[in-house]
């Protein structure tokens, strides 16, 4: 049967319009977007994140994070999982209540190898084989440290600060002690060797610490000429306790200054545990 052309024509016109209008369709179908390419297998962060979350600290350490992303958020990874006392801030600015003891407190006391300057000091359990490893380590290279002052409670910390600020003013005793609350040795984590004083930088227990503390995940907190950004002046006998992980982020990508990694962890802690996967 034949059709008349006329309808013929019509119908070869509809069906190049249906045939157009497909074309049209799939033309202005939208791509799916490309899945985010995350930088590490813990967290759900892409190398754009870790620009901005690094945007306000300092080129040099800006530029060693970015550098090596992948061994810095491994660090980080395992930092975050570290004990509060281990990576909290405690400084002028932020400080601790003053109902607040570390957990697990033992006396240096039940540890004959360790020498000490007094019979009342102790310090987190947690801690303790890290410190026996350091004393015998030292012990074998022909050093011995004496360990003068460790916990302080805060009611302790007030005291001393009373006094210092009898014997200088308020404004030089803050140079050398803590307010109540924002001493670091509230945390039970840190040590102070003797003599504390500035003639513990010119003996070898001081250059012994210096090439070898960090192995034992220890910290000096407050270095010589940073007193600008420590708050503090150069204590070359006050060293913190800040795990083996800590250590290697302060070093590797703070510019070896505790201060700077802590604060760098401090203000994006909250960022960085909730771009852990699983942490929704």
């Amino acid at each position: 049967m034949h059709l008349p052309n006329k309808l013929l024509l019509l119908l070869l016109m509809l069906l190049a319009g249906a045939v157009g209008c497909e074309s049209a369709d799939r033309s202005t179908e939208v791509e799916p977007a490309a899945p985010a390419e995350y930088i590490h297998p813990s967290f759900t962060l892409t190398i754009e994140d870790l620009h901005g979350i690094t945007a306000d600290i300092r080129p040099p350490q800006r530029e060693a994070i970015l550098q090596r992303p992948q061994v810095f958020l491994d660090l980080v990874d395992r930092a975050l999982d570290l004990p509060f006392e281990y990576t909290v801030l405690v400084d002028k600015e932020y400080g601790l209540a003053a109902d607040f003891v570390p957990a697990g407190l033992v006396s240096l006391n039940e540890y004959p190898t360790l020498k000490t300057a007094r019979n009342d000091l102790s310090l987190m359990a947690a801690v303790m084989p890290k410190v026996l490893a350091l004393d015998e380590a030292a012990r074998q290279d022909g050093i011995e440290l004496v360990y003068a002052s460790t916990y302080r409670s805060y009611r302790y910390q007030q005291g001393l600060f009373a006094t210092w600020v009898e014997r200088l003013g308020q404004e030089q005793a803050e140079r050398v002690s803590a307010r109540p609350g924002h001493s670091q040795h509230q945390l039970g984590t840190v040590i102070d060797f003797s003599p504390i004083s500035q003639v513990f930088s010119g003996t070898q227990d001081y250059a012994w610490l210096k090439a070898n503390a960090h192995r034992f995940g220890f910290s000096l907190s407050y270095p010589y000429g940073k007193e600008d950004i420590t708050g503090y002046d150069y204590e070359s006998w006050h060293w913190r306790y800040i795990g083996h992980d800590g250590v290697r982020l302060q070093r590797e990508f703070f510019e070896d200054l505790q201060q700077w990694y802590l604060e760098f962890l401090h203000y994006n802690r909250e960022r960085l545990e909730q771009a852990r996967r699983g942490s929704q």
